[in-house]
C-alpha cells in the first residue's frame, strides 16, 4: 500500500531466523488501535522462512517493506531500517516483543505531551510469575536510575528517535559488540539531545534469551538483592549473597556492566536520598502494577 502522508512511527524491526516469533509481533502491529504507522522489517538473510512470513502481512499495514542485510549485525540492520524510514519517530523493536493493542496510541500521546528526542519504555516480562516480575522491575528502574544519574541507558528491545536527528546522532556503531543500545542513547544524550524514559503504555519483553542461556534464576536472584541494595534495604549475606558470591559468579554482562556503574555513582551522589526516595516511589508503582 501507498502511505498518502508521513506516518508518526515508523518501526523499525531487524530480524534473524525469527520465524515463530516475528509473526506474533507483526499481528500485534495489525490489531494497534491507529494506524499512524509504518512497518519496516531488515532481514539478515534468514535461514528459514522469516522473510516469507513477514510477507504475508503486505496487506494488513499501510506500509510494509522488507529489506535484506547482507550483514548480519543488529546495529546495521537497525540503520538501514531508519535511512529508508520516513515517520517522525523511528520506533527500534526486536522481532520477539509483544505489543498491546493500544500500545502505538498511547505512546504517540505520551510523546506529544512530553517533548523527548529518544525514548525507551517500561516493560512487563513474558510471564506471569513472581521472580519474572522482579526481573522486569529491576531491569526498569536501572533504565530509570541510570538517567537520574545522568548516564542515561536503554535495553535495546524498543529504543525511539526522531527521525531528523537520527543521522545527526551518527546512528547505531556497528563496531560496539555489547550493550550499543546503551552507547547510542548515552552518545545521543552527551550531544544535548533529550532522552526519557516512558512508563506506560508497556510492551512486553521476551526472556527466551536468558532461559536458553540458563540465566534467568541468577538474574531473578541478581534483580532481587540490587533492588534492595540501592533502596537501603537489609540483605541477609549467608542466605541471599554467599561467600564468593555463589550464583553471581557468572553473572552475565546484560545487566552487570550496567548495574557497576549505577552503584558506584550512586555511591558518589549528593543526591543519593533523593534519589533513593525516588526509587521506593517505582518500586511502590511497580508493586501496584503488580
Amino acid at each position: 500500500m501507498i502511505v498518502s502522508k508521513k506516518p508518526f512511527f515508523s518501526v523499525v524491526i531487524p530480524a534473524l531466523n525469527e520465524e515463530k516469533y516475528l509473526p506474533l509481533l507483526l499481528t500485534d502491529l495489525a490489531k494497534q488501535t491507529t494506524r499512524d504507522f509504518e512497518v519496516i522489517v531488515i532481514d539478515g538473510v534468514s535461514k528459514d522462512r522469516t522473510v516469507e512470513k513477514a510477507r504475508l502481512f503486505k496487506n494488513k499495514f499501510p506500509s510494509l517493506t522488507i529489506l535484506s542485510s547482507s550483514v548480519r549485525n543488529v546495529s546495521v540492520q537497525r540503520n538501514m531500517g531508519a535511512g529508508r524510514a520516513i515517520g517522525k519517530y523511528l520506533l527500534f523493536n526486536d522481532a520477539d516483543n509483544r505489543l498491546p493493542e493500544y500500545f502505538l496510541e498511547g505512546l504517540k500521546y505520551q510523546l506529544h505531551v512530553k517533548s523527548l528526542d529518544l525514548f525507551t519504555v517500561w516493560f512487563n516480562p513474558d510471564s506471569t510469575t513472581t521472580s519474572d516480575k522482579a526481573v522486569a522491575s529491576y531491569m526498569n528502574i536501572m533504565v530509570e536510575t541510570a538517567l537520574l544519574l545522568n548516564q542515561p541507558a536503554a535495553y535495546g528491545a524498543l529504543i525511539g528517535c526522531r527521525k531528523s536527528i537520527f543521522k545527526k546522532i551518527g546512528g547505531f556503531n556497528p563496531k560496539v559488540g555489547f550493550a550499543e543500545d546503551t552507547e547510542f542513547v548515552n552518545r545521543s544524550h552527551h550531544q544535548g539531545y533529550i532522552f526519557g524514559v516512558i512508563r506506560e503504555p508497556r510492551f512486553v519483553y521476551s526472556f527466551r534469551r536468558f532461559r536458553k542461556m540458563g540465566k534467568l534464576k541468577m538474574l531473578q536472584k541478581y534483580a532481587i538483592l540490587n533492588l534492595k541494595f540501592l533502596t537501603n534495604q537489609k540483605v541477609n549475606q549467608k542466605k541471599e549473597y554467599p561467600m564468593g558470591g555463589g550464583y553471581l559468579e557468572e553473572e552475565t554482562r546484560i545487566t552487570s556492566d550496567l548495574t557497576n556503574l549505577i552503584r558506584s555513582t550512586f555511591k558518589k551522589s549528593a543526591k543519593k536520598t533523593k534519589i533513593t526516595d525516588r526509587l521506593r516511589t517505582l518500586l511502590s508503582l511497580e508493586e501496584n502494577q503488580s
